[in-house]
C-alpha cells in the first residue's frame, strides 16, 4: 500500500513539478521532505511517511511528497518551498531526519501565514522557526540488551556518527554490561561493527549479508543475537537468517514490529514516529500550538518492545535459551521499568 501512495504522491517531485499540490490561500497542506533514499527501507522512513498519509486520508488534507536524489536537491526543495509558502495559510512542512539539521539552520523559516509551520524530527536542536522532536532510543535499546543475555550479541551499524545510532548503541551496550550473563560457561560478549564510512551504509543490503555470512563462517556454530541499526541494510540480514533456515542466530526486529519477516526474530525495537507525527498534525489542525523542542521516549509511548507471539513454534531448530515459551515476554517484564528509569538518567546527563 505504501509503494502504491508513493507512486501516486511522487509523480511529479522535481523542481519545476512540484506543483503537485498548489493550494489556495486558507487551504491546509502538508509537505514531508523525505531523506535520500528513505522510503522504502520497511523500517523507520515508511513508519513516518505511513503516519503522515494516515493523518491526510483521515482528515482530507492535501499533501505533498518530495523525493531528493541528495542533500543539495534537499536544500534547494526546501528554499523553494519557504518561497512559495512564506505568506501562505496553514502550510506545514516536516523534515524528515537529523541530516536536515544543518539545512534548517541555514535556511530562516520566516513564514508570516496564519497556521504555518516547519518540524524537524530526530533533532532536539533550537532552530528559530522549526519546531524539533527526537524519539530517545536509548531506554528501548537498553531494554533490548538486557533481553539479550545468555547471547553473545553483534550490534551491526550502518556508519558512526549519526546521533541516534550511536544512542541506541550507547544504550544496548550498557545494558549488555550488566545483564550479558554467560552461556555454557563462557562470558557473553558484544560486538560493534559499523558496516561503512559515511552515509552509504544504510543501503548496503549486499554488504550486510556477507558480513553475516563471513562471521557465520568463521565460527563452528554462529548463535549471536544481531541488534541491526542499518536502515535499508538490514534487509541483507534478514536475508542471511530466512536464506539460512538452520542457524541459530536471533535479530533483534527494529523500528517497526517484524514479526513474520523472520522465524529468528524473538522480539522488535518499536520507533512509534507514524504516531508522533500524527499528534502533531493533530495538534495543528486543532489549532494547538507545537513546543519548540521535544524529546519523547517509553515513557511517552513513543518507543517500546514487541515480542514476537509463539516465537518457539515457528522455529526449525531451537536452543535451551529460550525452551520456555515465556522467555522472552518474562525478560520484558522484568527490565521495563528499569529501561524507562536508564532512559530518563539518560536525559538527565
Amino acid at each position: 500500500m505504501l509503494a502504491v501512495v508513493v507512486l501516486l504522491l511522487t509523480a511529479c517531485s522535481k523542481d519545476d513539478e512540484m506543483g503537485t499540490v498548489d493550494a489556495p490561500k486558507g487551504v491546509a497542506t502538508v509537505t514531508f521532505l523525505v531523506t535520500p533514499n528513505g522510503l522504502g527501507d520497511n523500517g523507520y522512513n515508511d513508519a513516518a511517511a505511513e503516519g503522515i498519509f494516515a493523518f491526510a486520508g483521515a482528515t482530507g488534507t492535501r499533501m505533498r511528497l518530495l523525493l531528493p536524489e541528495n542533500e543539495a536537491e534537499a536544500e534547494e526543495m526546501y528554499r523553494q518551498w519557504l518561497t512559495d509558502n512564506a505568506e501562505k495559510d496553514s502550510a506545514v512542512m516536516i523534515l524528515g531526519n537529523s541530516a536536515y539539521e544543518s539545512i534548517a539552520q541555514s535556511n530562516h523559516a520566516t513564514l508570516s501565514g496564519k497556521g504555518s509551520r516547519v518540524l524537524l524530527f530526530e533533532s532536539e536542536a533550537a532552530i528559530d522557526g522549526v519546531s524539533t522532536v527526537l524519539v530517545s532510543r536509548y531506554g528501548v535499546s537498553w531494554l533490548a540488551g538486557a533481553m539479550s543475555q545468555g547471547f553473545d550479541a553483534l550490534i551491526l551499524a550502518a556508519t558512526k556518527g549519526v546521533p541516534t545510532l550511536e544512542e541506541s548503541i550507547a544504550g544496548f551496550k550498557e545494558a549488555r554490561e550488566a545483564y550479558a550473563g554467560e552461556y555454557d560457561g563462557l562470558l557473553c560478549k558484544t560486538t560493534l561493527h559499523y558496516l561503512a564510512d559515511g552515509e552509504a551504509g544504510f543501503a548496503m543490503p549486499d554488504s550486510a549479508y556477507r558480513y553475516i555470512a563471513w562471521r557465520a563462517a568463521s565460527v563452528s556454530s554462529y548463535d549471536e543475537m544481531i541488534f541491526p541499526l542499518l536502515g535499508g541494510s538490514e534487509a541483507g540480514v534478514l536475508r542471511y537468517l530466512n536464506d539460512n533456515e538452520f542457524t541459530t542466530a536471533l535479530m533483534v526486529g527494529m523500528d517497526v514490529d517484524q514479526t513474520g519477516q523472520s522465524s529468528r526474530i524473538p522480539f522488535s525495537v518499536v520507533i512509534r514516529i507514524g504516531d508522533v507525527l500524527k499528534q502533531y498534525l493533530n495538534d495543528w489542525l486543532a489549532g494547538r500550538e507545537w513546543p519548540a523542542r521535544q524529546r519523547l521516549g517509553m515513557k511517552d509511548g513513543a518507543t517500546d518492545i514487541v515480542v514476537t507471539p509463539r516465537f518457539k513454534q515457528h522455529m526449525t531448530i531451537w536452543d535451551n535459551r529460550y525452551n520456555d515459551p515465556d522467555t522472552f515476554p518474562r525478560l520484558y517484564n522484568q527490565y521495563k521499568e528499569e529501561a524507562i528509569g536508564k532512559e530518563e538518567e539518560h536525559e538527565n546527563e
